[in-house]
Parts: structure tokens; sequence; C-alpha cells
């Protein structure tokens, strides 16, 4: 990606999580004590990663190393807009709380060369040769990266860490280097079938993303490209690429993910998209040309998935915000929070009643350990009603909704379902629901107040209603974050709202139309992670 975030200084993992005197038990960003009410902003998400401060955006290098996963991910440490980048550093046993670190990798020099994105490994068995006997195969983590020079050169380079991923040496030499300005992202696993490491990285301005192999993460050969495909916008950026089954099956499947930026589909921004095929260790062969949207709202960017997950779930996390105007938004002293950790699956979706195709499925890390009370629960239909949250804020929240329409009714024109979560006064709100009669479902933040030219308002979806005509909603609502899950994950969405005047989300409020009822919600209120 363009741009990097760093975390703070504990070094402690979860299992010594001890508040301090002042009360700060997972660090700072800067490595500083936190200023008194960080993290208690009424802006500031609760249930999702943000930094202490400055401005952060893609996540990269995410692997589980040594019982922890490390999550990585693009920082400026200096100012709280794009600018002086480099690797922002937490780490987590739950995928839920988050322990602060200092920055693992930095520029030598005020005017770089700037850390991009990229990824890490673990090279048990040395194939770099960067390692000697001295440092336990567990803790031989190699991040490989984009360094953006003050020439506006682009290229991959590598660095090394000897204590599991905290602290880098970097290489001085490219490792590859093509002489292009817009050359970036690489993303490296370990490809068992030819015992090689494969790379796949972007070249943006030219809509392709190459694939290289290597034997030693040094040398670095191309085998093929990949690219002017699907939905070009300006460029391309942050690829993936990794194996799935196919729910049900022993079919497995390889999924390309790419990010552009602008010119995406929804709002001429940034926006993700994916395509499924298969691989063979060399060359990535879609089995269509379809574009498919990871989401379809407005604020998930590069997002990638974790390294070696010891249980074989493909775990994945994005940046949620828009370059159209993540530099703008108003939160003080951090800009930007990254979605949920997601488990990623892949089903066969029914498009339409007539044609079937394969998606990827959006399942959020479980959120059980931070339910403090269930609100309420109901099994009896209901139309229309108001539920307030337990601390007029809710800002970590979660609602588990399901909606029917037993009638012919349902699919008049009149047949559609509202959730509104406004703040206490009712003066800023959003809005999700499903419009039956259009196969609508969808997120609008007109009302959430703040705003801007390029702040899009709608993030739609359509959706195919089954025989029994219902659809099932899922949104953990955060104080400044709405991420929607549609049937089970078939459809995401991810979008940011602005509250003014210190309002926060407060209330619930349903209503339906004719021939649309709730036959189940489930209302669970979330602590914060950041409570000591």
């Amino acid at each position: 990606m363009k741009l990097p975030y760093s975390t703070l200084t504990s070094a402690s993992l979860l299992a010594g999580r001890a508040a301090t005197d002042n009360n700060q038990c997972f660090g700072s960003s800067t490595g500083q004590p936190l200023s008194e009410g960080t993290y208690a902003e009424p802006l500031r998400p609760q249930i999702h990663y943000t930094p202490s401060e400055n401005f952060m955006n893609d996540p990269n290098g995410l692997i589980y190393a040594n019982n922890v996963y490390h999550l990585y991910h693009q920082w400026n440490s200096k100012e709280n807009v794009p600018g002086y980048q480099n690797w922002g550093h937490a780490t987590s046993e739950d995928l839920l709380h988050w322990d602060l670190h200092p920055a693992a990798i930095t520029p030598d020099n005020d005017d770089g060369p700037f850390i991009f994105s990229g990824s890490a490994v673990i090279d048990e068995n040395n194939t770099s040769g960067l390692f000697d006997e001295s440092t336990s195969p567990t803790n031989r983590l190699v991040a490989i990266y984009t360094e953006a020079s003050s020439e506006k050169i682009q290229s991959q380079h590598v660095a090394y860490s000897t204590d599991g991923g905290y602290t880098y040496t970097k290489r001085p030499e490219p490792v590859i280097d093509i002489n292009n300005p817009e050359f970036r992202d690489p993303k490296v696993f370990w490809y068992e079938q030819d015992s090689k490491w494969i790379m796949i990285v972007s070249l943006a301005s030219q809509h392709q993303m190459i694939i290289y192999e290597s034997k030693n993460l040094i040398d670095w050969n191309e085998t093929s490209r990949f690219g002017n495909v699907g939905q070009l916008g300006y460029q391309y950026e942050c690829p993936d690429l990794f194996p799935l089954k196919i729910e049900g099956s022993d079919e497995e499947k390889w999924v390309l993910i790419t990010s552009v930026n602008p010119g995406a589909i929804r709002g001429g921004g940034s926006g993700t998209s994916y395509f499924i095929g298969d691989f063979d260790g060399k060359t990535f062969t879609p089995i269509d040309t379809a574009v498919r949207e990871m989401d379809f709202g407005y604020d998930d960017y590069a997002g990638v998935t974790f390294n070696n997950v010891p249980d074989g779930r493909r775990l994945w996390i994005g940046w949620a915000s828009n370059w159209l105007y993540t530099g703008n938004v108003p939160t003080e002293p951090w800009r930007s929070s990254l979605t949920l950790v997601h488990e990623l699956s892949l089903t066969q979706v029914d498009l339409t009643d007539q044609h079937q195709a394969l998606a990827l499925r959006h399942k959020p890390v479980d959120l059980s350990s931070l339910i403090t009370e269930t609100v309420k629960e109901t099994n009896s239909p209901m139309s229309s009603d108001s539920i307030d949250f337990p601390t007029k804020g809710a800002v970590d929240l979660s609602i588990d909704v399901s909606f029917s329409s037993e009638t012919e009714a349902s699919k008049s024109s009149k047949s559609a379902s509202r959730i509104t979560i406004e703040s206490e006064d009712g003066v800023n709100s959003i809005e999700f629901g499903v419009q039956f009669s259009d196969h609508i479902v969808y997120v609008n933040r007109a009302n959430s107040g703040w705003s801007a030219p390029t702040f899009g308002s709608l993030g739609a979806t359509s959706i195919t209603i089954p025989d029994d005509n219902k659809v099932n909603l899922r949104a953990v609502i955060d104080h400044s974050q709405i991420e929607l899950f549609v049937q089970d994950g078939i459809h995401f969405a991810s979008m940011v709202f602005y509250f003014q005047d210190g309002r926060v989300p407060a209330r619930l409020r349903y209503e339906n139309e004719e021939g649309v009822t709730i036959d189940h919600l489930k209302l669970d209120a979330l602590k914060s992670i950041w409570e000591c």
C-alpha cells in the first residue's frame, strides 16, 4: 500500500494485561504515556483497532508466531495525516484485545526511504541464510516490504527479526528492483507443493500483479502476470493470494484480492475486489471474468490475510477508511481504524433465482467474551419499537437481527424494514435495512453528522430473497463504525460515521412496512477492548 502506522511500547502480552498507575495496560503508539482520556473519546471505536494517535492506513505483515497474532500496519509516527510511513505493531492472543508496541520497521531518515506495505513469514528452516543457530526457528521472522525512495522509485526489500517479530534489521539492498515508481505491496507465502516461496506484488499503474517464486526469499524469478481485468480504476494495490475449500466440499479454489484506488465502482474512491480461480505455483487462472466486490460499503480497503494461522482458518482484516476523505475525518489525536478480524470461507451463492456463483463469506471474530449483558432477545414477531442502549453511547454493541415476511404483501412496493441507530437526542443517526420488493440491502449514513463532498451516504447491494422470504442481518456497531453482515456473511458492508458534538449511538429504533416483521432479535452490549 501507500502508507503505514505504528503502535505502543508494552511488550507484555495479554496474560500480563494489568493496569499501571495511569491505567495504561496496552501501551501507546509513540511509546509515551497516554494522555488522559485517550481511548475514551466520543468518536473513538471501542471494539475496533486504532492507534493511540496519528494517521494509520493499511494492515500489513499479518502473521501468527509463538502463540501470538502480529498486526503490523502503515502509520505516520509524526502527524495525523498520511506521510512519514513505517510499520506500526500490535499483538493479540484473541484477535480482540491488542497490546501496542514500538514501530517495528522505520525509515532511516526524515525524507525516507519510507516503509510501505508488505508481508511477514517465518523462515524456520533458514532458507534465507539470514539467521544462525542462536535464533530459535520460531523467532526467525522475515518481513518483505516496499521501500519508497526519495528518487520516487519503489523496490522490494527484506528485513529480519531474531526476537519473534518485535524488532527488525533491514537488509540494505533490494531483493527486487525494476526501476518503477509504482511497484509495491508484496504478499509472500510458502507454497508447500513445490517447496518454494511465492510473492504477488502490484505493478500499480499498469493494472497488473506480478507473481514471483524464490527458494530463499532473496533471489526472485518472475513466473507470470495477472491484470487488466475487473475494475481497473487508477491503480491496483495490496494484492493477496490464498487457497480456500468450497463449503461442503473437498474442492479447493484460490482467491486473488486486489484493492483499487481511486476509481472504485462504489463512489469512485477506494475499493476492493477479488477473483476466484486456480493456481499451479506459477500462474493464477480465474474461473470467470466476474467483478466480485469485497463489500458494499465505502470503508474497506487494503485488506489482507494472516500467514501461518495454526488451525487453517483464513483470517482477514481491512482498513476501515477511504482515500476520498480519510485525511479530513474529524478525529483527534488519531485517524482511521481497522475492521474486525473476519474468517473467510468460499461458498456457492444464489445471485438470482436462476444463477449461482462462488463468493466469499465473512464471519467476524467471536465477540462473546465482550458481552456484558443481553439487552433484549425475543422470538416474538415485532413491527415497530425502540431499544435504549444501556450506556447511552453503546460504543461496543453487537446486534443480531433476523427479518422475515410471510405474505405476498412483502413483495409490494412498500415492503421494507428499517433499523435506525441514533444519538440520545435523535439529531444524528445511521440507518440500515432491507427493501424486499427491490431485492436490496443497504446502509445509509446521510444523517450521521459530519460530512464532506466525497463522503458518500448510501452503500447498497442486491440480494436474492430466498423462498422462505427471510433475510438475516447482523450489525456490529461501534462509536463511529458499523459492520453489517447479511445472510450469514454472504454480503458484508463496512461504513464509518461521525456523530457531532460528542454524540454517540444511544438507541436502536426499528420500523417495518406492510407484510414485514422482525421474527427474532438479539441485542448484546459489549465492553471496550481498551479496558484494563
